[in-house]
């Protein structure tokens, strides 16, 4: 196979019960031409063993090994030596239907997109009853070209934009033309990765299928307790997107904004609990950046829903 039509790019770490049938669910596809990198990230418990005795007999796998250092650090490695003519980003523990990466190649040649989204369903755990766990948008646009930005204004408008990059698959061209990386060191990368997508995308389509399955799980980073590490990747997103807009047009930085708000405002609401530091240097850095994006109510939960809980509980 001279150059692969899709490059299905998975880090991994310690996902040894999961990612088998994370695997499996590439190997099954009817989309036959694909290369399916696997990035260890210092993984501690059998992962990679499992992953060696499926590309023993399957020589579209390949296993690559990294000291510790992140998702991001991890989709990078692989991202630098991918072939495929368009890029699936999967995440060890979760499963795609056995058609989908057929049906969204076919969709990307035929109408010449930059990339196609598509929707997901979760599973696994009751938090997957969660808002922010439903991954339902196609069914609310007409079946034709788009481009990206247009596509972001009328998910945020929704409420329906979900950053999550399992939900697109995207042409490797425009990835590379536009530099598109992971920001290391961070948690809520895709955050920032899929933003940089939509705002640069100029031909997208989608797909009004269930094409990805999230597995829920209790000690994911969307399950866990919100923490500092948690605002410090937000801010580093905000802080990049910002530095993004202030060289593009007016439209752009108006949609950037428009971006921030719909991300800070969640963020100032759930770091409620967080230590009366972190959340005072939090509200001085959004007021200072951001103040246009701050909603009132959000900036009163953060600094004082935590004192009024323990006058409430005196």
């Amino acid at each position: 196979m001279d150059t692969p039509k899709v490059s299905v790019i998975i880090p991994l770490y310690n996902t040894e019960a999961y990612v088998g049938e994370a695997l499996r669910s590439i190997q099954t596809q009817t989309l036959r031409e694909t290369e399916i990198l696997v990035v260890d990230d210092g993984s501690t418990d059998r992962s990679a063993a499992v992953v060696e005795t499926l590309a023993a007999a399957d020589g579209r796998i390949r296993l690559l090994r990294q000291a510790n250092a992140g998702q991001s650090a991890a989709r990078n490695a692989a991202l630098d030596i991918a072939r495929g003519e368009f890029i699936y980003f999967m995440d060890s523990d979760d499963l795609l239907d056995a058609d989908a990466l057929a049906a969204c190649y076919e969709k990307c040649t035929s109408e010449h997109l930059d990339f196609v989204f598509f929707d997901g369903v979760s599973f696994g755990d009751a938090a997957s009853d969660a808002p922010w766990f439903d991954y339902h948008r196609a069914g609310a646009f007409e079946d034709r070209v788009y481009r990206g930005t247009e596509v972001l204004v009328r998910q945020l408008s929704s409420g329906r934009y979900r950053c999550s990059v399992c939900l697109n698959l995207i042409r490797r061209s425009l990835i590379e033309d536009v530099r598109l990386r992971f920001h290391a060191g961070i948690i809520h990368e895709d955050e920032l990765f899929t933003a940089l997508l939509y705002l640069e995308a100029r031909r997208v389509g989608r797909i009004d299928r269930e094409l990805f399955r999230r597995r829920v799980r209790g000690c994911s980073t969307m399950t866990t307790a919100f923490s500092t590490r948690n605002v410090e990747g937000y801010t580093t997103v905000l802080s990049e997107l910002r530095r993004y807009a202030c060289s593009r047009d007016r439209q752009t930085r108006q949609l950037v904004r428009r971006l921030t708000a719909y991300m800070l405002n969640p963020v100032l609401r759930n770091a409620w609990a967080l230590s009366c530091g972190v959340r005072w240097r939090l509200a001085f850095e959004v007021l200072e950046h951001y103040p246009r994006c701050v909603r009132p109510g959000s900036l009163g939960v953060l600094l004082f829903k935590s004192p009024y809980k323990k006058l409430r509980g005196r």
